[in-house]
């Protein structure tokens, strides 16, 4: 909106739309000025560092390379920096350098694609600050060495036009969380360092603090970029303090050897990198020996540290993007993107597969299927073809004979032959081969039906392949689906937690760091089995927790492939408490129901009852089949209703005559607190939350009945403490009203003394004189309220 619609928004409406008109103009021009107080700060900040004891060429860099809607600023900040009270040497030089260079930038501003080459920020300070530099040494009639330094303070110009210039393009068109290359980072740490400079002359009781803030940034870079963001880091601040300040150039192989050790010790931890940076700082120092100034640099390195175990753990964490292989989390970006558009490709293929078959399935049903008819036509062309009376009975009245031997067709569907009394009297008493035709036409109908079985079959398994495939297509697309919530690679902590593995003698095939759309970080690994016994849950989760800066819950593992898959996610707001209790029928050996409870390692908790048909071994088979399964393709990332139709599938080849059993599954979210109910033929469940008990019951079918199956769902939300009941049928024998009071009046602490007091009650009420199998599964769902690392 524009002043004089601003204007006339103000004459419009009363005072709270003047005073909204006037927030929205102070927020604007806040907005509008702030780059250019930031700029002019840099420029006398950059104005005030000191090289070679009495130079001061970063001004002049800084100009070249602010913004151009900022340059000004920049300038006015260079010029106040350079008349301030300094040690640098003739600063009417460097006020000439700093106007010459906005000069040249002002006259080339129409030329783009001349601004935006990498040499001309170099360029408009380097010259400015090499002719000005040669006219006063000319004037002053300068010695050769005095000529040589000015001509080290233009290149130094320039160098430090390029990494700023570098810098601010950066981060001018860096996106939100988007990770630097090595090359990106540099710049950005050699920038910091040099900023760093003018800090160097601020000091407390001698104690500089610039170089208290230049041990912090190298803590924190090896904290969040490991030994090469340390390095740089170093390197880059014990350069600047060495050319400004004589006498104490071991800073930059301290610095250095600092900020590489702590970033080889960051893995394990905060405590460790800082110590390891102590201990580096003081072993380089020896090489000067002792002294005031080493004395001063060790009080510093010191204070430094403290001030950085001090300051909460999760501080600077978003700087861990800042130190990331930006290439490679590109590649990775880019081949995720590929990969969740050839699963989605492949998915929507295998759909139209799938409807392909289907359709083709029921066409061929429609052709192939054989015919009743074809038993009395195979009969006539055998028995009646030689017959005297085949003119009479079958070229004058075909259809009425015909239509007497269809009228078998129930006869022979009941009993699979006939006789001679079976067949209609008219057709009798004129067939004088009556014991031939029926003899035929049973033989045939046999033929007839062993065929028809197997076309039934045949149909069946086509209608099973379509099926397969398009649960393939689900399959893939639950996959995909998982993938796009992956926001990017966190390779800095999957760099950490190899390394706080390999502390327990692990050797993990490979480790993945995701970072999801909703901002958790979920952590996979994969183990061999011979690694699986060395592996220290607590031990990995608290490490993690600390070097990775969130709060991880303890890993889970599964096996995939011959070898184990490591899961581990954050700290979800819930958790859960289970109780499981269990009566087999007739106290016989083998329950016909299967209980699983189990977290999949990405903040949910899943929970399913299966029943098989009947009691005994068989029903057992069958429940531990379908609950079995259906665990382990949950655990595998597959989704609910995808494993629901490979589950069916198993079902309906596992043998022969019918197998089926019900499913009764739900998946909590621990972190939103909602609970989604999946339902294949299983009795209610109760829910208790908020004082308030609710009965979730949506009617369905067993699987491993018909080849198309479905759940039925339904879904709940958890703000507080909930309670959960899982049940077979059999704990609902005597009814339903007994178990929601019972649910809705437990006071107690532990789900084992509801799962036992339901499972005691549904065998004390039942009345009618049979047993059956009964499971009782109890969750109780609680906030975390302590958010500590484990």
């Amino acid at each position: 909106m524009n002043l004089a619609n601003e204007k006339h928004a103000v004459s419009a409406g009363g005072p709270s739309r003047v005073l909204g008109t006037l927030s929205r103009l102070a927020h604007t021009a806040a907005g509008s000025i702030a780059p250019h107080i930031i700029c002019g700060l840099l420029g006398l900040l950059c104005a005030r560092g000191i090289v070679f004891t009495r130079y001061a060429p970063f001004g002049v860099a800084a100009v070249a390379a602010a913004p151009y809607s900022s340059m000004w600023a920049a300038v006015l900040g260079g010029i106040t920096g350079y008349l301030m009270p300094g040690n640098a040497a003739v600063p009417i030089h460097y006020i000439a350098a700093v106007l010459a260079c906005a000069a040249i930038r002002w006259t080339l501003s129409d030329l783009l694609k001349l601004r935006a080459h990498p040499a001309f920020a170099p360029l408009a300070a380097g010259l400015p600050a090499l002719t000005t530099a040669l006219a006063v040494a000319f004037v002053n009639g300068s010695p050769g060495g005095t000529t040589a330094l000015f001509v080290a303070e233009a290149f130094l110009s320039a160098g430090a036009a390029y990494f700023f210039s570098r810098t601010v393009s950066t981060l001018r068109g860096r996106r939100r969380s988007s990770p630097l290359n090595i090359q990106e980072s540099s710049c950005l740490l050699i920038s910091l360092g040099i900023l760093l400079i003018a800090l160097s002359e601020l000091s407390v009781a001698g104690i500089s603090l610039g170089h208290i803030a230049a041990v912090l940034a190298v803590l924190y870079a090896s904290r969040y970029g490991g030994p090469a963001g340390g390095a740089v880091a170093g390197i880059a601040s014990g350069a600047a303090f060495g050319m400004a300040t004589t006498g104490l150039s071991y800073i930059s192989g301290a610095y250095a050897l600092g900020g590489l050790v702590a970033g080889i010790f960051s893995p394990v931890g905060r405590l460790a990198a800082a110590a390891a940076f102590v201990l580096a700082n003081a072993i380089a120092s020896l090489q000067v020996g002792g002294g005031a100034a080493v004395t001063t640099g060790l009080y510093e390195v010191a204070i430094a540290t403290v001030l950085y175990l001090a300051l909460p753990s999760k501080f600077g964490a978003g700087l861990a993007a800042l130190f990331s292989e930006s290439k490679a989390s590109d590649r990775s970006e880019e081949l995720r993107g590929a990969i969740v558009r050839r699963l989605d490709y492949a998915a929507k293929a295998l759909d139209g597969v799938s409807d392909a078959v289907e359709e083709v399935s029921k066409k061929l049903e429609l052709a192939c299927m054989p015919d009743v008819g074809v038993v009395y036509e195979k009969t006539i062309r055998e028995v009646c073809s030689g017959c005297g009376l085949k003119l009479y009975c079958w070229d004058k009245n075909y259809h009425e004979n015909m239509e007497r031997l269809l009228s078998l067709s129930p006869a022979l569907k009941e009993k699979g032959y006939v006789l001679h009394g079976d067949f209609p009297e008219a057709f009798s008493t004129h067939c004088s081969r009556m014991n031939q035709v029926s003899e035929s036409i049973s033989r045939h109908y046999l033929e007839f039906s062993a065929r028809e079985a197997a076309e039934q079959r045949v149909s069946q398994i086509r209608a099973l392949a379509a099926e397969q495939f398009g649960m393939a297509s689900r399959i893939l697309e639950d996959l995909s689906g998982d993938l796009e919530l992956f926001e990017r690679i966190d390779t800095i902590s999957a760099q950490k937690i190899t390394e706080i593995l390999r502390t327990l003698q692990i050797n993990p095939l490979h480790v993945n760091c995701c970072i999801d759309s909703f901002g958790r970080l979920r952590v996979e690994a994969e183990l061999t089995p011979q690694e699986k016994g060395l592996l220290d849950r607590p031990f990995v989760a608290k490490e993690a927790s600390r070097a990775c800066g969130r709060t991880f819950d303890l890993p889970v593992l599964t096996a995939a492939r011959g070898n184990y898959r490591l899961a581990m996610a954050e700290r979800p707001a819930f958790r859960i408490r289970t109780g499981y209790a269990q009566h087999i029928c007739g106290n016989g050996k083998f329950c016909g129901d299967s209980c699983e409870c189990f977290s999949d390692g990405s903040g949910r908790q899943i929970a399913l009852i299966s029943d098989g048909m009947g009691n005994g071994g068989r029903a057992a088979v069958d429940a531990a089949m379908a609950g079995g399964l259906t665990a382990r393709l949950l655990q595998t990332g597959i989704g609910a209703d995808a494993c629901l139709k490979i589950v069916n599938s198993a079902l309906l080849v596992k043998a022969g005559d019918e197998s089926l059993a019900t499913l009764d599954l739900v998946l909590i979210d621990l972190f939103q607190g909602t609970i989604e109910f999946y339902k294949a033929g299983s009795p209610l469940s109760v829910l208790r939350t908020n004082g308030h008990t609710s009965v979730i019951d949506t009617p369905s079918l067993p699987i491993g009945i018909l080849n198309e199956t479905h759940f039925s769902k339904s879904s709940a939300t958890v703000d507080g403490e909930g309670l959960l009941v899982l049940m077979s049928d059999g704990a609902l024998a005597a009814g339903e009203d007994w178990v929601i009071d019972a649910v809705d009046q437990f006071q107690g602490q532990l789900p084992q003394e509801l799962a036992e007091e339901l499972v005691g009650g549904a065998i004390s009420r039942r009345d009618d004189g049979h047993d059956d199998d009964i499971t009782v599964l109890v969750a109780a769902i609680e906030p975390l309220r302590e958010r500590s690392s484990p």
